[in-house]
């Protein structure tokens, strides 16, 4: 054998490492939307959770009170637009909204993803708020059930602009969501 064949240091060809690289690139494509979908259904979960905290809350106001705490707005944002970033609940700062949420005893214990908001049979002042019941929320609402109450969760997660709800009501112990395909956040 020649002595030049001998020494000669193997390495990659330039077509080895393209393929490598392609490879590399068609896992990523395909691994970082799955993970990101993962991180969006995790984040959704607080919902989950929140609503039923609020339900038992809701449930506890109404044994000791024999009725619902009035509708409360949209809180700690008041709408549901992005977000994708946590927000706290400054519930000492004097507001109307926070005022509400602390008459009804509820704190989610850290910054959340979503807004939350009740409804309810009943206004501030005790007389009949108005407000219609949703009929799509998972469940036949009796026809006189009064007083009643639903929380609903809102939030875009993903800032694409389609708005994830989720409900529970006085009716019904689950989380309900309407999302057309289905999607959990």
């Amino acid at each position: 054998m020649r002595a030049w064949e001998r020494n000669r240091v193997r390495g990659f060809t330039l077509i080895e490492l393209i393929i490598v690289v392609a490879i590399i690139g068609i896992l990523a494509a395909i691994a970082i939307p799955v993970y990101r979908s993962y991180v969006l259904r995790s984040k959704a979960s607080e919902a989950y959770t929140v609503l039923q905290g609020i339900r038992e809350k809701e449930e506890a106001y109404y044994a000791e009170y024999r009725q619902y705490t009035g509708a409360i707005p949209l809180y700690p944002r008041n709408n549901c637009a992005c977000s994708n970033e946590t927000m706290n609940w400054d519930l000492g700062d004097g507001s109307a909204e926070a005022k509400r949420w602390l008459q009804l005893g509820f704190s989610p214990g850290g910054p959340t993803y979503y807004s939350y908001q009740v409804s309810s049979y009943f206004d501030e002042d005790g007389s009949e708020s108005g407000t219609a019941r949703l009929d799509d929320l998972g469940t036949t609402w009796p026809a006189v059930a009064k007083p009643w109450f639903m929380v609903e969760a809102c939030g875009d997660l993903d800032c694409d602009g389609d708005e994830a709800h989720y409900y529970i009501s006085s009716a019904n112990k689950n989380v309900y969501t309407p999302h057309p395909d289905n999607r959990s956040y």
